[in-house]
């Protein structure tokens, strides 16, 4: 029997989650604020154009600052070792059933965890990079010029989580 992907993802998802510490996790929210924030800045049409901008700076710094170290830290690259991931993640029973299952699951886990990076960072620089996209084609469709510099600040999201997926892509070797 073959382990179930989504099951394996998710739960290589929590440890990985798990391992970020306090400030890191904090960084991620206040990340995602920022960006649904620049994302209405870039959709919502003001009137005061002066104090717009000056807000508008603020966030999009902050937002490139926040993103940038959540991109850059390097959290999972440790050397392998004997860590008891799958001891403290166990497959929960309403998920697999059979017991064989559980097992390949369990080594399927353990063997992802030691040779991956780390899956949330992985997970934002998608989403990051999708969300930019949508609402870049959003402005473009529906001709919203009012702020034209914070496509710059989506084009320059977007490349820095292209950067980082091709830097932690590579070809796995069947082992």
């Amino acid at each position: 029997m073959k382990c179930n992907r989504r099951i394996v993802f998710l739960t290589e998802l929590k440890t990985d989650w798990d391992k970020l510490n306090l400030a890191a996790k904090a960084l991620v929210f206040i990340g995602g604020f920022l960006f649904s924030t620049i994302i209405f800045v870039a959709l919502y049409k003001v009137y005061c154009s002066e104090i717009y901008k000056t807000i508008e700076v603020i966030f999009r710094s902050s937002l490139a600052s926040v993103f940038g170290f959540i991109l850059s830290s390097n959290i999972k690259n440790v050397k392998p070792q004997n860590i008891p991931y799958v001891e403290k993640y166990s497959i929960k029973e309403e998920d697999i059933k059979e017991e064989d299952i559980k097992e390949d699951c369990k080594e399927v886990i353990e063997k992802r965890y030691r040779n991956e990076g780390n899956s949330v960072q992985i997970v934002i620089a998608f989403l990051v990079t999708v969300i930019s996209a949508i609402v870049m084609i959003i402005i473009y469709v529906f001709e919203i010029t009012q702020d034209v510099a914070i496509l710059s600040q989506f084009r320059d999201l977007m490349c820095m989580s292209i950067g980082f997926l091709l830097g932690e892509s590579k070809i796995k070797k069947n082992d």
